[in-house]
């Protein structure tokens, strides 16, 4: 059965991931940016580009990728196993199509962060203006664009805008998905991912163990992930001088001009007080 760690871009995920990477490894198996063959835990992307080739799902076909939403999570779960996956895509339903099911769905974790915050990221990481990102996340036609490797672009997850997001995952009635604040993270570490793991606990018997929730989030502190993207490298990291750039909340109040915070305000209202970032 499939458990999503699911997020609008540039929003906590790949936090989450790598705290969960070092909580399911061995003490002794230090976690790298890259993945490892002896690694015991791994996440895959969904959808992807390798096991969409791997399925002859033609990827460049936008409506080919939904109709497989189905058959690619059936297929993943043949090994009875619980799986982790990452996705940007939001739990939306397109000509019938949804993007998943309970039947292959056992839970998921969703990321959420203050929007403000959000578009400082993704403008960076994207290499776009910060008009541009504010334009993106308000728009409910936005989607995640790769280019592949002959230069073609294509559509991969529809994402829409970050309340379409927000609201598509946290509406899930058929599982229960759990919901944790980026600044949550930031500021209460220990109490968050305590509450990540009891979670798992509930959906598939993870055991809670203390002490090793401790020393994941010492591993994966963010000092020490931005020190491993400056000797490594990391494949996500985008067009701006690094993924893992400043790790802190609020910084929206330096960069993000009044007019383009009052924009986003005044688009997520509803959503920005439900969270409690207004």
């Amino acid at each position: 059965m499939i458990i999503w760690i699911a997020s609008y871009p540039k929003s906590g995920n790949t936090w989450v991931r790598f705290f969960l990477k070092s909580y399911f490894n061995n003490y002794y198996s230090n976690i790298t940016l890259a993945p490892k063959i002896y690694d015991n835990f791994k996440i895959q992307n969904f959808p992807n580009i390798f096991f969409m080739k791997e399925r002859n799902v033609n990827y460049l076909n936008f409506q080919e990728i939904v109709k497989n939403w189905k058959n690619m999570q059936d297929y993943i779960n043949l090994n009875n196993k619980t799986n982790f996956l990452k996705t940007h895509n939001a739990l939306c339903t397109i000509k019938n199509y949804p993007f998943t099911t309970s039947e292959n769905t056992s839970g998921g974790i969703y990321v959420v962060r203050d929007p403000r915050d959000v578009v400082i990221s993704y403008a960076d990481h994207f290499g776009t203006s910060l008009e541009e990102a504010v334009d993106r996340i308000l728009s409910s036609e936005h989607n995640e664009n790769p280019i592949d490797e002959n230069g073609k672009s294509f559509i991969l997850s529809l994402m829409g805008s970050w309340a379409d997001h927000y609201n598509s995952w946290k509406s899930y009635k058929k599982r229960k998905i759990l919901i944790i604040k980026y600044e949550d993270l930031i500021d209460n570490t220990f109490k968050t991912f305590l509450k990540i793991i009891e979670y798992l606990n509930k959906i598939q018997k993870t055991p809670v163990d203390i002490d090793k929730i401790k020393y994941s989030i010492e591993e994966v502190k963010f000092e020490n992930l931005k020190k491993m993207e400056s000797k490594e490298g990391f494949v996500e990291r985008g067009k701006g001088r690094a993924f893992f750039r400043i790790g802190k909340a609020g910084n929206w109040r330096k960069e993000l001009e009044t007019r383009l915070v009052k924009k986003i305000e005044e688009k997520f209202s509803k959503e920005m007080k439900d969270l409690g970032y207004l």
